[in-house]
């Protein structure tokens, strides 16, 4: 497995892989210059330091002083904000087996593993419908990237999210300061399936 900041380079260094991510899982190298990170912080002053965004003005974040791995924290535009992961590798391995990762936190019923189960089986099909050559696209990723093949993504998610310190806080000074939430959704999947 690779460390983080081999895995950011290697991702900048590859185009096609680059490309992939953002379409994939809306994890965007190339804009991060254009994303601020600078007001953000935890409530402890551990350091945050910017490294991807998303296409909804989501930042991802590598938390504590230089380290070869160092946990990754996700922020989205909605005022939700933890952990995704305990290093960059296992983050981009559980949102490349998990491409809709972000609906599946939000359709957690507030962090039951259960309905996180029950909503992948939903959301993957609709992930496939829409990317048929998403076998393809994951595998190009994992080797290209080095990552493991996660037994349990979704436990892998749902524990890193859940091992967010509840006495941490994240803060966005440039939202006046206000502490944010939970990434897990009170919604469960029962919400889209009757559309």
């Amino acid at each position: 497995m690779l460390d983080d900041i081999s895995l950011l380079r290697r991702i900048a260094a590859a185009p096609s892989v680059s490309g992939v991510l953002r379409e994939l899982v809306e994890f965007d190298v190339e804009d991060v210059a254009s994303v601020d990170g600078s007001t953000a912080r935890l409530s402890s002053s551990v350091s945050l330091c910017v490294i991807a965004c998303d296409g909804t003005a989501g930042r991802f974040f590598l938390v504590g002083t230089e380290a070869p791995s160092r946990p990754v924290l996700y922020a989205d535009s909605e005022g939700s904000a933890g952990l995704i992961g305990s290093s960059l590798a296992i983050t981009l391995a559980t949102m490349v087996a998990l491409p809709n990762w972000h609906d599946l936190l939000g359709f957690s019923g507030g962090g039951d593993l259960d309905q996180m189960r029950r909503a992948q089986a939903w959301l993957e099909e609709g992930m496939r419908r829409s990317h048929p050559d998403l076998d393809q696209l994951q595998a190009l990723l994992v080797g290209e990237l080095e990552l493991d093949v996660l037994d349990d993504p979704v436990l892998t998610l749902w524990q890193s999210v859940r091992a967010t310190d509840p006495t941490e806080t994240f803060i966005d000074d440039g939202d006046g300061g206000l502490p944010w939430g939970s990434l897990f959704g009170e919604w469960t999947i029962e919400r889209l399936m009757r559309r």
